[in-house]
């Protein structure tokens, strides 16, 4: 149980950090100055380019503008750096190599990782059970939301716009809250009571939270904390859930071991560096943990489907024979 006390004052201590808005880069005048001087030359309005650019950005709908900020944030990192000051973010974020139009292609390799994982890791999961498994519906739900999510994910790591942004944040609360509701459901399965009750409660926040987000009333610092405390409160309860079956129930350290690696990996997620060969930064790195944290998140429901569906069938063979 030691262990399990400093998990969660780290997980506490993440509550501290806020995060900063470090636009020194797109502030500095010789970054507005280069933006000035090339949409001037290369743009006729800030949407169309004077001369056709390249096919990838065409695809991804970068406009005159956006690609004359992205050359500029090097030219102003070189300056930056040419007099000995520390690399600037530029509206907030590190800069990045753009490759073929991508922003930030390592994000948006590892994204596409993730949604992979989860689509082979539920293919073996729907093989292997039928549709009248315990919990069959619960996870395919769950599974069908982590796909959406990643896929989202992909796109706005890919084209940062005000409609990705939202999705992805957007998906992201939904996959966090969704985990959370689907091992409420596990906890209590069998209690039609308490399947109303958190199916009700589920929904509702759900649609509060996101109707609040579209609606632009919550800033994005105060989604993801809000994203931070779903997490906590869903390692709190499957922890107490695990400590009190980890004798009975083999398996469920699998469960156990997603939750102590999730608190781990999500450290990832508070640090802040400049991109490594300016395309690895720690929102990178983080995605690219979670890819085998799904397989073993995947592996915990097979586990406990089968285990389920033997128990609940053992225990209508019992009832039987009684009758008889």
């Amino acid at each position: 149980m030691s262990e399990l006390k400093w998990l969660l004052i780290l997980i506490f201590q993440m509550f501290l950090v806020t995060n900063t808005d470090g636009s020194i880069g797109d502030r500095s005048q010789f970054y507005s100055l280069c933006l000035e001087k090339c949409c001037n030359n290369n743009c006729v309005n800030d949407q169309k380019f004077k001369v056709q650019p390249p096919l990838s950005l065409r695809l991804l709908l970068w406009s005159c503008k956006e690609d004359c900020s992205y050359n500029c944030v090097w030219k102003t990192v070189d300056y930056f750096t040419s007099h000995g000051l520390k690399v600037p973010q530029f509206h907030g974020k590190w800069p990045f190599i753009r490759f073929f139009g991508c922003q930030e292609p390592a994000s948006v390799i590892f994204s596409m990782l993730n949604f992979y994982a989860h689509i082979t890791m539920y293919w073996k999961f729907k093989r292997k059970f039928k549709s009248t498994y315990p919990m069959f519906y619960i996870w395919t739900y769950f599974s069908l939301i982590c796909m959406h999510g990643w896929f989202w994910a992909s796109v706005f790591h890919a084209r940062d716009t005000l409609f990705t942004e939202v999705m992805d944040y957007s998906c992201a609360f939904m996959m966090v809250l969704t985990l959370l509701y689907c091992m409420l459901l596990r906890i209590t399965y069998k209690s039609n009571k308490l399947f109303a009750v958190i199916t009700c409660g589920y929904l509702a926040t759900l649609y509060s939270h996101l109707t609040h987000l579209w609606s632009g009333y919550i800033n994005y610092d105060y989604n993801m904390k809000f994203n931070v405390v779903i997490g906590f409160l869903t390692f709190v309860i499957t922890m107490i859930w695990w400590h009190r079956n980890h004798k009975k129930l083999s398996y469920i350290s699998l469960i156990g071991w997603f939750n102590i690696l999730t608190v781990f990996v999500t450290i990832l997620e508070v640090a802040d560096f400049a991109p490594i060969f300016w395309i690895f930064d720690a929102h990178s790195l983080w995605h690219a943990s979670t890819v085998p944290l799904t397989i073993l998140l995947y592996r915990f429901m097979m586990a406990d489907c089968s285990y389920l569906n033997t128990y609940y069938s053992k225990l209508t063979l019992d009832i039987d024979h009684h009758i008889h």
